[in-house]
């Protein structure tokens, strides 16, 4: 017989919405369980550079930037190309505010050059992306020791322990329990402990913060209209809350709202997962102007290698076969230029041409090509192209750095790909941050993070700190809500 358990609150994930949404139920008097499938709370705030973003705040005001909620929705949407859900975008720029307010007041860490105008991501008009000196680490700070005081008291934490299902029960009306008419209310989960039993945990509410489903190349093109993963997501971003969300009758959105981000060479060996961020190649012209040109997978180029906007680059990479480019240079811009592989030194690289599959380099281009698997006559004529451009200063693609030729050997291309860092398509929820099912919400099962999709507040593009502030805010606001307290932004 499996056991069970009662508590007011159930957590599914101890991530960047789960620990803030624990520590705000307990504050407010809850008991609350915190289901975790990892080893350590933390989630991907461990490996996240976690960039947050907030119009209106009080270190805008002291730097003289003058912002607000208003404006920070505008730039989502017009960076978004109206494709964000507009309604919760207004629920969290109207929250960020509070949540960078209630960071700074825990001690947060914050780089001393933030807010500031960040180049890697389509940009705002305006200097409101934020971080810590230590990343995401910078926030863990904040969260994990009001967590572990949390623990102390009214909080279960349940590590190595696995969502397996979640239990519906009668409709609200039919029951007496809060909820509109109509309404479906989840019971409780199923889990599955650490030693492989299983166990039934009954609440009175839910919140679902399980992360996305970034680090599973099998569910991935599931879930994002057949697009291929690779990335360099955590292996832990499986997707399962969000499978287990559909079994119950929850409905999954933003499939067709894939953007890729554009670079990232696989890690030796790998069939999706990339290097780390960090040691991604240098392909923001606004931080290094490039020398190289990129060409996808027959050898043709396909964009302005320095066009200033990234979303731009990144709908033409959305076009190209498998979502793959090259980058192609000679002898003289690997001595000249700066360096591609900022984070890399030349042993390393060396290493990796000599014989790593995503590193080709050749005395000619006849050879690269062929090693490269590109159309060898097409790559010549598209180098030949390009020096001809770099000759008389005017490039058919707009490119306006023109720095060197492409003709001294030996030669180098680096295959990069179309790559994920966060899931696009999530779970469908209303207004109040309810998962929806087939008859509308359920009455008691709220989600938040990147398990209601990367898309749901970016559209189809990337918008800084539109991941890790949401998550936060709605994570806090969420714990409120269980707990029948406000949730004005005001108040938190």
């Amino acid at each position: 017989m499996q056991r069970t358990t009662t508590t007011d609150l159930v957590v599914v994930g101890a991530g960047t919405a789960g620990l803030p949404a624990a520590i705000e139920a307990a504050a407010h008097g809850l008991r609350v369980t915190v289901v975790e499938k990892g080893d350590r709370p933390g989630g991907t705030l461990w490996r996240s550079w976690a960039q947050l973003s907030a119009g209106g705040t009080a270190l805008q005001r002291a730097k003289g930037i003058r912002d607000s909620p208003d404006l920070h929705f505008d730039d989502v949407m017009r960076i978004s190309r109206n494709t964000a859900d507009p309604e919760l975008v207004r629920l969290a720029v109207d929250h960020a505010p509070a949540t960078i307010e209630w960071l700074m007041a825990s001690g947060f860490d914050m780089d001393p050059d933030a807010p500031a105008v960040l180049h890697f991501h389509e940009p705002y008009l305006l200097p409101r992306t934020y971080w810590g000196r230590d990343a995401g680490r910078s926030v863990l700070e904040v969260l994990l020791p009001a967590f572990e005081k949390a623990c102390a008291g009214s909080v279960t934490l349940a590590l190595g322990t696995e969502l397996v299902a979640f239990r519906t029960a009668e409709r609200a009306v039919e029951t007496g329990k809060p909820g509109e008419p109509g309404e479906v209310r989840v019971a409780g989960v199923t889990v599955r402990d650490p030693d492989g039993t299983f166990r039934e945990i009954d609440a009175t509410n839910m919140i679902l913060t399980s992360g996305g489903y970034a680090g599973n190349p099998e569910l991935f093109p599931r879930l994002t209209s057949g697009a291929p993963l690779a990335g360099p997501a955590s292996p832990g971003a499986e997707g399962s809350g969000i499978l287990a969300a559909v079994d119950a009758g929850g409905r999954v959105r933003g499939q067709d709202r894939f953007l890729p981000t554009y670079g990232g060479v696989l890690r030796s060996g790998s069939t999706w997962e990339t290097v780390g961020l960090d040691d991604y190649p240098a392909l923001t012209p606004q931080a290094r102007a490039p020398w190289e040109i990129h060409v996808n997978t027959r050898g043709e180029r396909f964009v302005a290698e320095d066009a200033p906007s990234v979303d731009d680059r990144e709908n033409a990479l959305l076009a190209q076969p498998e979502l793959k480019f090259w980058v192609v240079y000679d002898a003289a811009i690997r001595r000249s230029a700066p360096a591609l592989f900022p984070t890399w030194d030349e042993t390393e690289l060396d290493r990796a041409f000599d014989g790593h599959p995503s590193f080709v380099t050749a005395l000619d281009l006849t050879t690269l090509a062929r090693a490269a698997g590109m159309d060898p006559g097409v790559l010549a004529d598209t180098v030949a192209a390009y020096n001809t451009a770099v000759a008389s200063g005017d490039d058919p693609f707009g490119r306006a750095h023109l720095p060197a030729p492409i003709a001294e050997p030996p030669y180098y291309a680096v295959l990069n790909h179309g790559t994920t860092l966060k899931s696009p398509a999530g779970l469908a929820v209303d207004s109040r941050l309810r998962v929806i099912g087939p008859d509308g919400p359920f009455a008691n099962l709220w989600a938040a993070g990147e398990v209601i999709g990367g898309s749901t507040l970016s559209g189809k593009s990337f918008v800084s700190g539109m991941s890790v502030t949401p998550a936060l805010g709605f994570g806090r606001m969420l714990g409120r809500r269980a707990a029948g307290a406000t949730t004005d932004p005001g108040s938190m």
